[in-house]
């Protein structure tokens, strides 16, 4: 799942999926903690999150936004921002 976010053709081309940009409200639910999170663009397979202090790359966190929640592995990570993938299975315990 490496490729989520990957431009095909280089810089000022076009991605794989198309993002929608949106603004929501969320909270990011890990190990260490609940964090207010912003997704701030979102397609099919993932979405991109803003907040302060997130998870590494490869945690799962639980997703909640109102009454909907998901379970996310983030991908890659730069300054305050994360790439997240859908669909992720915490680990058992």
């Amino acid at each position: 799942m490496s490729s989520f976010g990957k431009r095909v053709d280089g810089p000022g081309g076009r991605r794989r999926i198309r993002r929608r940009p949106v603004h929501i409200q969320a909270s990011a639910t890990s190990a260490e903690g609940s964090k207010a999170v912003v997704v701030e663009d979102l397609c099919l397979i993932g979405a991109k999150l803003v907040g302060n202090d997130l998870p590494r790359p490869g945690e799962v966190i639980l997703l909640r936004s109102g009454e909907r929640a998901i379970h996310v592995r983030v991908t890659w990570a730069n300054d305050d921002r994360r790439g997240i993938i859908f669909g992720a299975l915490p680990e058992a315990a």
